[in-house]
């Protein structure tokens, strides 16, 4: 009966393994966030019922080999003391809710790092008689082909883009193809089987074509790199590597010649070129990279050993929030929020400290060290791809953040590199003698049973919430009364996210209030969405956002009858918001807004004054200085600044923003 039941858990093992790498393909057009949301949940929940398996068969079977393989284990013992690290950051930072779930755009939280840092756990301490990572490595190499083979389809009732694939942003695919490409690669070169070679040229084609530059800037990096190792190593013969010294040569002519060629209508007619190649200091998103980089070195001191926790780097970007922001936002305030730095190592600084950092380094460090032992073993050709494939993720996370894909792909070839480790380690013959069958063993066997039914239900009961919340959103303008009630429905369930979609909701409401779009209950309606709004702001008492949020959605429901109660409450959230956020133009906005409903247009003046004072180069904050000197009834000092905001660049937003200025003569 025992070994029949070990048979069954190494089974549920082996293929639940397979079974995880199939998750970048998971999609769900249902779902709030279709291309996201699917592949964390399966992923999570295929891990828990694996790690489960894993664990009842180790307690069972004795702890036989896992001391032994986490002994000697750098990468392992490294990536533990970085979790230990988080975890200590997300006590002591500033909200460890959001630490430990992430936001549910993203859902890159201390949870799912769990379940990433057990599925490397299981993969680390498999044995080369027990699992063929090689095998295992290959199955996940045909899974990204089909991933690329997405980017070639599109469908636009399932949100589906050309160019974009199942992850519908290349950004968060891109490292994902990265890390297989180099696996491809060092395949091809050492099977010398064909379809490794149509493979990597797949990949190398889609990667290059999805056209994210920090990606494909640290793919050819990393390329370089390789290259570099194979020319001066003693890997490939004399001729071979006269061949590939002379390709590489050639290539970085080629590169150089395109660089200064760039301008040229041929150049700029192929678009990964143009793209990469057309890169400026002044361009949006250079700039904002490099306006959130200053603000993350500015603010880490302030919380120097241990950060703001992760996940909570919007909390500090908040706090010394840069009015210079509003300039690329084009009219909208998309670009004033900012919840991660946009670089992998600047966002472990601020927000796990010094602590964390030492602790990433060393992670690195860990997987430094067992390239050079496999190297010095004799195995050359693999430690130089692998070290390629890091290279090459190093850089593009540089200019990025990590995601499922990033992580996916790290996880996975962290834990083969950490299994060759375990490998080479088994003769160290520490045997730890078969746990006894007795209570104590019956208990633990039952807490990890009653744990990952816990955990799945977690799971179920967060993917239900974000359905019914997506479901809500899709069919309000059509059928507000039934798209309450899955509003209510999704609140029902237990969700980490429960706050956003509370803020969908009163978005919702607040939004069909100010274009006039008829509601049943209408009063019944607010009251809940707005107490529902209140539990959401209770969740994260320091979040700007929602102080400014609430301030613009109370600042909708009193234009009409102008209650002076409602008016209070959207500049008390307001005034809150500027405490954890000073400066911030949009805020001082709806502020303004807010004075002029309660017809004090000097509080008003006030306000847009500050925003101007904040930066004034902004065009947009003389635009509204400019409308509540006119509202006081000084138009010549109003009209002054409506024309300062037009010379720094502000154009008119709607037609009565373009007939207004008209009637001024302007």
């Amino acid at each position: 009966m025992a070994n029949k039941l070990e048979n069954i858990l190494s089974k549920i093992i082996k293929y639940g393994l397979y079974a995880i790498l199939l998750t970048p393909l998971a999609f769900w057009p249902r779902a709030l966030f279709p291309f996201l949301t699917p592949k964390f949940i399966l992923f999570q929940i295929l891990v828990e019922i694996v790690f489960a398996a894993w664990l009842i068969l180790l307690f069972r079977s004795g702890l036989t080999r896992i001391l032994a393989d986490l002994r000697r284990n750098y990468v392992a013992i490294a990536l533990f003391i970085f979790l230990l690290a988080s975890f200590v950051s997300a006590l002591f930072g500033v909200d460890f809710s959001r630490s430990f779930w992430g936001i549910g755009p993203r859902m890159t939280g201390l949870f799912a790092e769990l379940h990433f840092l057990a599925w490397f756990l299981m993969l680390a301490s498999v044995s080369k008689s027990d699992f063929d990572m090689v095998r295992y490595l290959n199955f996940s190499f045909f899974v990204s082909l089909v991933v690329a083979a997405t980017a070639f389809y599109q469908n636009s009732e399932w949100g589906l883009s050309f160019g974009y694939g199942i992850f519908n942003n290349p950004t968060f695919v891109a490292p994902y193809l990265i890390f297989h490409f180099f696996w491809s690669l060092y395949q091809m070169l050492s099977s010398k089987k064909w379809f490794f070679g149509a493979g990597t040229a797949l990949l190398l084609f889609v990667i290059i074509f999805a056209q994210i530059r920090g990606a494909v800037l640290g793919f050819f990096i990393g390329i370089f790199a390789l290259g570099i190792g194979l020319i001066f190593s003693d890997i490939l013969n004399r001729r071979s590597r006269i061949l590939l010294s002379t390709f590489y040569f050639l290539l970085s002519i080629s590169l150089i010649g395109l660089w200064y060629l760039r301008d040229n209508p041929a150049v700029q007619k192929f678009s990964p070129i143009k793209r990469v190649t057309g890169i400026s200091l002044r361009e949006t998103t250079v700039q904002t990279r490099i306006l959130a980089w200053q603000v993350a070195l500015k603010g880490f001191p302030a919380m120097i050993l241990l950060g703001t926790g992760p996940e909570n780097f919007n909390f500090l970007f908040n706090a010394h929030y840069n009015p210079e922001f509003l300039k690329f936002g084009g009219g909208g305030f998309g670009e004033t929020w900012f919840d991660k730095p946009h670089n992998v190592f600047l966002e472990v600084l601020a927000e796990t400290g010094i602590t964390g950092i030492l602790a990433y380094f060393f992670i690195w460090l860990a997987a430094v060290f067992a390239l050079y032992k496999l190297f010095k073993s004799g195995e050359k050709l693999l430690p130089m791809i692998l070290t390629g494939a890091f290279i090459s993720y190093f850089v593009s996370v540089f200019f990025s953040f990590d995601s499922f894909g990033s992580w996916f792909g790290l996880y996975l070839f962290l834990s083969f590199l950490a299994s060759l480790s375990n490998n080479a380690n088994q003769n160290l013959g520490l045997r730890i003698s078969q746990i006894a069958n007795t209570v104590y063993l019956q208990l633990a066997l039952f807490a990890i049973v009653m744990i990952s039914l816990a955990l799945l239900y977690i799971n179920y009961s967060i993917w239900r919430a974000n359905v019914a919340d997506a479901d809500a959103l899709r069919i309000f303008s059509k059928s507000p009364a039934q798209s309450i009630v899955l509003f209510k429905k999704s609140l029902t369930y237990f969700s980490p996210y429960k706050p956003e979609y509370q803020f969908d909701l009163i978005a919702s409401v607040s939004g069909a209030v100010e274009k006039g779009i008829p509601l049943p209950n209408l009063e019944d309606m607010i009251n809940f969405s707005l107490s529902e709004a209140d539990k959401a702001v209770a969740a994260h008492p320091k979040d700007a956002a929602k102080y400014t949020d609430m301030a613009r959605i109370y600042n909708i429901l009193g234009t009409k009858g102008r209650d002076p109660e409602i008016l209070a409450q959207a500049e008390s959230f307001g005034k809150k918001s500027l405490e954890l956020s000073p400066n911030r133009q949009e805020t001082f906005y709806y502020l303004a807004r807010t004075a002029l409903l309660k017809n004090d247009a000097k509080l008003a003046i006030k306000w847009t004054n500050q925003a101007v004072e904040a930066d004034p180069t902004i065009g947009q904050s003389h635009w509204y200085f400019g409308l509540t000197y006119i509202a006081d009834g000084q138009k010549a000092a109003g009209v002054a600044e409506i024309k300062k905001a037009m010379e720094l660049g502000y154009s008119p937003q709607n037609k009565n923003e373009t007939d207004f200025i008209r009637n001024l003569g302007l």
